[in-house]
């Protein structure tokens, strides 16, 4: 009788040690996050990339749109063409009425740059017209930032 009590009571005990994972089971699961995160990270870079490249497009039909508007009001004489930054009086003229990014990122070192050509207004970076745009831009400014990438591109990352 005292046996049959005994039984009972050790599968209880065996069954309350079987609640949680084994080694092998957590080292497969540990195994397969580090394969997705393999696969994960070089897509990252790709799509931060991208969004950089689309974020100066964006950034280049603002520009745009303001040179537009100054020179309708006269700010702006479509005399010369125009780098949008702070040693350029029109350049100056242009930040102080764009509430964003008025330098790519996508390529380090270059500004947008303003043309004239027939009364249409041009914006580009490193020769590439950013705005107007149509359905070559993105690719072709993606070969610049391909080609300015291992030398310039990676030191700053974070900005």
């Amino acid at each position: 009788m005292n046996k049959s009590l005994i039984k009972p009571i050790n599968n209880e005990i065996l069954k309350k040690k079987k609640k949680g994972f084994t080694l092998v089971e957590l080292i497969i699961v540990i195994a397969i996050i580090a394969i997705l995160a393999a696969i994960a990270i070089p897509k990252f870079g790709q799509v931060r990339q991208d969004a950089k490249v689309s974020n100066d497009i964006a950034a280049a039909k603002n520009i745009q749109s303001t040179v537009a508007m100054l020179v309708a009001n006269g700010t702006i004489k479509e005399e010369k063409d125009i780098t949008v930054d702070e040693n350029d009086d029109y350049g100056k003229e242009i930040i102080k009425r764009i509430d964003g990014v008025t330098v790519p990122k996508a390529i380090k070192g270059e500004n947008f740059k303003v043309k004239f050509d027939k009364g249409d207004v041009k914006v580009l970076v490193n020769g590439v017209t950013l705005a107007p745009a149509d359905e070559d831009t993105t690719s072709e400014y993606m070969k610049k930032v391909n080609g300015n990438t291992d030398n310039e591109n990676t030191d700053n990352e974070n900005n």
